[in-house]
């Protein structure tokens, strides 16, 4: 009768194996997460793809190269404005003419009226610097005002008076298609597209 070996026997027969102690054993497949310190295995097929497919590249977006860049940039940054959406406001107002003024008699980039300006405190509607100081604050009082960006642009373009009546958007076409061509030119220049109209912004034109 043989009898069996013991486990200190067994452990002595694996050890004196030169071809097992010879052959290292990988035990990392085996051992999931336990072994902590070992590395993943790269084969060969990972390389080749990945060298086949190079570098990830960095996308980034470009700043649309738009007019009055300084100008429109002093006055939103002093209101905590994005300068994107002053742009916009300013596209749509008048298509970043100066000397333009509505039948109603909002003029310059950000079509102030009269009343307006001289609460905000600027003399000249048709210095660029001073009505886009004028706009930048008149907008963020009313983002301020009614927390939402679509009501701050309804009053900006019909009143705010209105607007805190309603509580909405007001049921006026210019109004309503104000708000969207605004947002649409906010877009388009966030997707980094230069824009000097409305009409180049989206389906929706606005302004006055």
């Amino acid at each position: 009768m043989v009898r069996p070996l013991g486990l200190l026997a067994l452990l002595t027969a694996f050890a004196s194996n030169s071809a097992f102690s010879q052959t290292p054993v990988d035990w990392r497949g085996a051992g999931g997460d336990l072994f902590a310190g070992s590395t993943p295995v790269q084969t060969a097929d990972d390389r080749s793809q990945s060298e086949a497919n190079g570098p990830v590249e960095t996308v980034r977006l470009m700043a649309p190269d738009q007019p009055f860049e300084a100008a429109i940039a002093e006055a939103a940054d002093r209101h905590g404005l994005d300068r994107k959406l002053l742009h916009a406001l300013v596209v749509v107002e008048s298509a970043y003419r100066v000397e333009a003024c509505s039948p109603a008699g909002a003029c310059g980039l950000t079509q102030l009226m009269p009343g307006t300006a001289a609460d905000l405190g600027v003399a000249d509607r048709f210095d660029p610097l001073e009505n886009l100081r004028g706009g930048a604050d008149y907008l963020a009082r009313q983002i301020v005002r009614f927390g939402d960006l679509r009501l701050a642009l309804a009053a900006y373009n019909s009143g705010p008076g209105r607007v805190a009546r309603l509580g909405r958007i007001p049921d006026i076409t210019e109004t309503r298609n104000y708000v969207v061509a605004v947002v649409d030119c906010y877009l388009a220049l966030t997707a980094g597209r230069g824009v000097r109209s409305s009409r180049e912004c989206g389906s929706a034109e606005g302004g006055r």
